[in-house]
């Protein structure tokens, strides 16, 4: 039995209550005291002002599951107002219209215990695939796979943008530049309060944009001379490690299934 609680929710809709989770009603209240889970889907700056209020509402067995993209502030909240209750951090690495089977799940549990293992058992018999993390990884591997990533994306459409190319770039685009092109659509069409908030608030964020500053100036500066175009070139297929094969065939793949006009 799932009760959906949101500021914007239709009264007439049933299993939907509306209400403020930062200012709850005597409705929400007895919702919160009665509850077996409660999932917290806002962003971080709601999550930040929940916090005490359900540290307030909550009975102590209640499982408390945050979806946050950064874990490390919530981490150290949930230490403070519920320490010890049972807690858990799971990460979505997908957007929901992808579905869950076989997309990867990142995990943190805050405060362990068997509703916590149970909860984690489902989302893995859901078609999950769950990996675990302390915070602060999960937070540095975020930092690489999501704020790098986007924000790569998103300075290549700044800098598309700053090119002024002609239209018909997009007709004989390589298939390197289409799939960017496909990224940057998705990226840029996503929602801008879920992107702010994963580069704003990782605190390894600024360090991926720093890197990703420095590494373009390399670029720059490699293209003056052969060997050193070719060793940034051996420098970034390192990055790969040992599963540069698997992303090298991984992307044949994506090319050969791109559309042909």
């Amino acid at each position: 039995q799932v009760l959906v609680v949101d500021p914007a929710a239709d009264p007439a809709t049933p299993d939907m209550l509306r209400a403020d989770l930062t200012a709850p009603d005597t409705r929400l209240a007895a919702a919160l005291d009665g509850a077996d889970i409660v999932v917290l889907a806002v962003p971080d700056v709601v999550a930040g002002a929940a916090l005490p209020v359900l540290a307030r509402l909550l009975p102590p067995h209640t499982l408390l599951v945050e979806t946050l993209s950064v874990k490390t502030p919530i981490a150290a909240a949930l230490h403070t107002y519920r320490p010890g209750a049972p807690a858990l951090g799971i990460n979505p690495m997908f957007a929901p219209d992808l579905g869950l089977p076989g997309r990867p799940v990142v995990a943190v549990r805050h405060h362990d215990a068997p509703v916590v293992t149970e909860f984690v058992a489902a989302l893995r018999d859901w078609g999950a695939t769950v990996v675990e993390t302390t915070a602060d990884e999960h937070d540095r591997i975020t930092a690489a796979v999501q704020v790098l990533t986007h924000a790569a994306i998103l300075a290549f459409g700044i800098a598309l943008d700053r090119l002024d190319v002609p239209d018909a770039a997009a007709r004989v685009a390589a298939p390197p530049h289409t799939v960017l092109r496909a990224l940057l659509a998705r990226v840029s069409g996503g929602t801008a309060e879920v992107y702010h908030d994963i580069q704003l608030t990782n605190p390894y964020a600024v360090t991926a944009r720093r890197a990703l500053a420095e590494a373009v100036a390399d670029l720059d500066a490699a293209t003056d001379a052969l060997p050193d175009f070719a060793a940034l070139l051996d420098r970034a297929r390192a990055a790969l490690g040992d599963g540069q094969p698997a992303a090298a065939q991984l992307c044949g793949q994506l090319f050969a299934a791109l559309p042909r006009d």
